[in-house]
């Protein structure tokens, strides 16, 4: 019986540190919350990232670099670095799959401008890694100097931006849709995020709620905003090896996120029906970039080709030859009335 009572005694322990965590996270749960994962924080569900890899430039995360919520409801982010010389990131996402539509928003106590040129705040962006070409990534409050710039003989400053990628496939630049401003002094700001159909609304308040300075605000539109998938929510602090700098040897920082909150639209847009079209690509010959692309299954006289998130009109004949310059990846995709085809990515 010793072993268990020690058990017993451990878990009473426990018990006791883990409750103030717990009553912390006072907000109701979400009607979708997702699976349980390591704490309850603003209605939902989230899970501490353990696991190495991208975006951090060694690879090394640690679950112990998110702390909290505390008995403010706070969560506090750390980027640690032991040994003074192999920095180690902090990153959490929601156990929900798919948000969709509705407004975003998180209030974040951090100066950025005192932010180390190596280091990027990730701040809250969606993500879905099987969302092909662009991971319905939207960053909506990412900030960093990305190392300085000084590998490019320049001096770069901490910006932020509000942006959202449709290709990752291509480099920042030509796959994405950014805008990008100086940063202030603020200790705490605000930011918001309205994601309708076609249609992606950035806002930067200073201070906590939006009846402080609206710093930045940022309308972007098209057919390369996203539509709903299965993103989750994130949170990041990591370190970045490119534009120059010192990477391995940053210093610690640490971000606090006072709040978030996610509301869905009125009306949510329903997903694209599955289609019954089928796209696929004939053998090139090696002379040639030009890609021939053939479909089956389309209604109507005319159906829509988007390349790269370009619309181009098109006779449903069944085949089309597009005529490629220079080298590089290429996305497609055949739609009628009824739904889009399944997204081929060609390199040439």
């Amino acid at each position: 019986m010793r072993p268990l009572a020690i058990l017993a005694a451990a878990a009473l322990i426990l018990m006791a540190f883990v409750s103030p965590v717990q009553a912390a996270s006072s907000t109701p749960l979400d009607p979708g919350p997702g699976p349980a994962g390591d704490f309850a924080w603003k209605g939902f569900n989230w899970q501490k990232r353990f696991w190495g890899g991208a975006p951090q430039y060694d690879k090394a995360f640690d679950a112990a670099n998110v702390v909290g919520p505390d008995a403010s409801g706070r969560v506090t982010m750390k980027l640690t670095n032991p040994t003074g010389q192999a920095p180690v990131a902090a990153e959490f996402q929601s156990t929900r799959q798919g948000f969709g539509y509705g407004t975003y928003s998180t209030t974040v106590e951090k100066n950025l401008s005192l932010l180390q040129k190596e280091v990027v705040w990730g701040c809250l962006f969606t993500y879905d890694p099987a969302a092909v070409p662009g991971f319905n990534e939207i960053d909506l409050c990412e900030a960093s100097a990305w190392g300085g710039g000084a590998s490019y003989g320049q001096s770069w400053p901490v910006t932020q931006g509000h942006g959202y990628w449709f290709d990752a496939s291509k480099p920042p630049g030509l796959g994405n849709n950014t805008t990008v401003f100086n940063v202030t002094t603020d200790l705490v700001t605000t930011q918001r995020m309205i994601w309708e159909p076609g249609k992606l609304t950035f806002e930067t308040y200073a201070g906590e709620g939006y009846t402080g300075t609206l710093l930045k605000r940022t309308v972007l539109q098209g057919s390369t905003v996203p539509v709903p998938a299965k993103e989750q929510i994130h949170f990041n602090l990591w370190v970045t090896d490119g534009g120059g700098g010192d990477p391995a040897h940053v210093k610690p920082e640490s971000v606090v996120i006072r709040d978030f909150s996610f509301t869905p639209a009125a009306t949510q847009t329903p997903l694209a029906p599955v289609s019954a079209i089928q796209l696929t690509t004939a053998a090139k010959a090696k002379s040639s970039n030009d890609t021939t692309l053939t479909w089956t299954g389309a209604t109507g006289t005319a159906v829509v080709l988007w390349i790269d998130g370009v619309r181009k009109t098109l006779a449903n004949t069944g085949s089309f030859v597009n005529k490629v310059k220079g080298r590089g990846t290429t996305s497609y995709k055949i739609c009628d009335s009824g739904g889009c085809s399944n997204i081929i990515s060609v390199a040439s």
